[in-house]
């Protein structure tokens, strides 16, 4: 047959550059087939998903994902202390311009009036008091029989960041609104009130503030008034040593047994032996002039360490002291009694007494103490001993004989080093009259003998 010629089809006219127009055709969506009657709501007549669906299902799947991950914790944002404080200033200053709504009575019949708001963010005692129905919630009043208006003003010019003044040549007024901050629990106030310049301590005004501190378990203050005490107590020794016949200030005179009883009980206290202990408190009872009561008395000499004290001064000095004996006398108090022998039982077993007896307060060091070992008999293996810290007089102590030793210890220039150290006795030797102590470098390893008089007590 006869051939055809090709023809082209009527359409767009061809392109610059001799091309035909591409003709656009619709992007083929491949759907996945599901097979009939799988009860899919999305699916169609025909056993497909429409192009619709299948994005719903895609972002739906998508988000699944996203919500099976671990959310990541919020971030918390709170404004620093000094916004804070800014902020208290700001509503002070606002609270000012605003109509009061509580009105403060003080003693003298006075009225004071404030903001309910700045107290009960000032004091938990006024925060509990206007917002848990009291009477005072109620009639906006409230009665100070008991605080004077200078103390009042001054304590509501605190509140509301305004600055408190204080009289400075008497603690009468800052205890006063010390106590007042106390009771309404103003914690900063008493804070400041423990170190300001108008609670400074002298011998004139010391005692009614340690009283009031301890009233009031003022941790701060009293710290400052048990460390001014103990400053005097270190003023009447000499190199830490109270000498029997020392006449007290008057300053002492006018502390409480119960006081003095807190000086004698600290370890702070800076004698050097536990004699002192005994000299100072039979010269506070010499120096008080009348009686004091018998508990006070006993409490009073019970805080003796009597166990350090060495046996011929309980026996020449304790036991026949008058304060000691019962209102008869002859005879030691029995509470005494029994401290005492017990003190002289541990003198008598030397150093066998630190493994035999049980420990007890009576026989614990101070930190000032510098007690020497009480002879060859006061060592025993085991214990704790500490080497003089003077590298002259342990050198002149170890090239002579020690009291009763038969021989000298060998001096050797690496035991400057023990000068000081704080060592265990490892073993007794009778020809030195002295101990075997360990090295205080474990990785040494040289353990030096040294003569009883050249340790001390630990």
């Amino acid at each position: 047959p006869a051939q055809v010629p090709a023809r082209l089809p009527a359409g767009r006219p061809p392109l610059r550059g001799g091309c035909s127009r591409a003709r656009r055709m619709p992007p083929r969506v491949v759907t996945k087939r599901r097979s009939p009657g799988d009860g899919s709501p999305s699916q169609g007549a025909g056993g497909s998903d429409s192009p619709t669906q299948v994005k719903r299902q895609a972002i739906a799947a998508a988000g699944e994902s996203v919500g099976s991950l671990p959310s990541a914790p919020p971030c918390r944002l709170a404004p620093s202390e000094a916004a804070q404080m800014f902020f208290a200033r700001k509503v002070a200053e606002a609270a000012e311009t605003l109509p009061h709504d509580v009105a403060l009575v003080a003693a003298d019949g006075s009225c004071h009036h404030a903001h309910r708001l700045v107290l009960s963010a000032r004091s938990p005692f006024f925060l509990k008091m206007l917002s848990s129905g009291m009477r005072e919630q109620a009639s906006g009043q409230v009665r100070l029989p008991d605080v004077e208006p200078e103390r009042l003003e001054a304590m509501l010019a605190w509140m509301y960041g305004r600055e408190a003044l204080i009289d400075r040549s008497s603690p009468v007024s800052a205890l006063a609104l010390l106590e007042l901050a106390e009771r309404w629990q103003v914690t900063e106030l008493c804070e400041q009130l423990s170190s300001c310049e108008a609670c400074a301590l002298s011998h004139d005004n010391f005692l009614p503030i340690w009283e009031a501190a301890q009233r009031m378990n003022l941790g701060k203050l009293e710290s400052r008034c048990f460390d001014y005490a103990m400053q005097q107590v270190a003023d009447v020794l000499e190199d830490g040593v109270f000498a029997s016949g020392t006449t007290l200030p008057a300053f002492f005179c006018s502390l409480l047994p119960q006081q003095v009883k807190m000086l004698l009980e600290s370890d702070n206290l800076p004698v050097v032996n536990e004699e002192s202990t005994l000299e100072f408190a039979l010269a506070y009872v010499d120096a008080r002039g009348g009686p004091l009561p018998a508990a006070d008395l006993e409490e009073l000499f019970l805080a003796i360490r009597w166990r350090l004290v060495p046996g011929p001064v309980i026996a020449e000095r304790a036991m026949r002291a008058p304060a000691l004996q019962e209102p008869g006398g002859g005879a030691l108090r029995p509470r005494l009694l029994t401290a005492v022998a017990d003190g002289m039982q541990f003198q008598f077993l030397g150093g066998k007494a630190w493994s035999m007896l049980p420990s007890a307060p009576a026989s614990r060091l101070r930190l000032k103490h510098r007690i020497p070992v009480a002879g060859f008999a006061g060592l025993a293996a085991g214990m704790q001993v500490k080497v003089i810290a003077d590298t002259e007089e342990l050198r002149h102590l170890c090239k002579r004989c020690a009291p009763g030793a038969r021989l000298k210890v060998e001096w050797v220039a690496e035991m400057r080093t023990l000068a000081g150290a704080t060592c265990r006795v490892k073993e007794l030797r009778e020809e030195i009259c002295g101990a075997q102590i360990e090295d205080p470098d474990p990785g040494k390893n040289c353990d030096r003998y040294l003569p009883f008089d050249a340790l001390l007590l630990a």
